[in-house]
């Protein structure tokens, strides 16, 4: 995929059956090795929680490189938002076994 002169993008991604838009800006930082940021942001007005955010808004930073080489960028943020709500149900068991001590 040639991610050189892509427009940024808004679309949704469905996490945990719960909708979460998604707005994707490439080459937010630019140099040598260039990023592109992600932002998930809940739908809803006020912004409720995410199964990727308690606070309804989490922003993730992936390199162009890393990008390119995805099937797509809608793939990519979903495989992205899957990690992030794996990571955010880790913690939530972590406490709750800290804490059942």
């Amino acid at each position: 995929m040639n991610t050189a002169s892509q427009p940024e993008s808004v679309f949704t991604v469905t996490i945990d059956a719960e909708e979460i838009r998604v707005r994707y800006r490439p080459n937010y930082i630019g140099g040598i090795d260039p990023y592109a940021i992600f932002e998930f942001v809940s739908p809803h007005d006020p912004r409720r929680r995410t199964p990727i955010s308690e606070s309804g808004y989490r922003s993730f930073f992936a390199p162009m490189q890393e990008i390119s080489v995805a099937p797509s960028i809608e793939k990519y943020a979903c495989m992205v938002a899957l990690v992030l709500a794996a990571e955010i149900a880790f913690s939530a068991r972590a406490v709750r076994l800290s804490t059942a001590r």
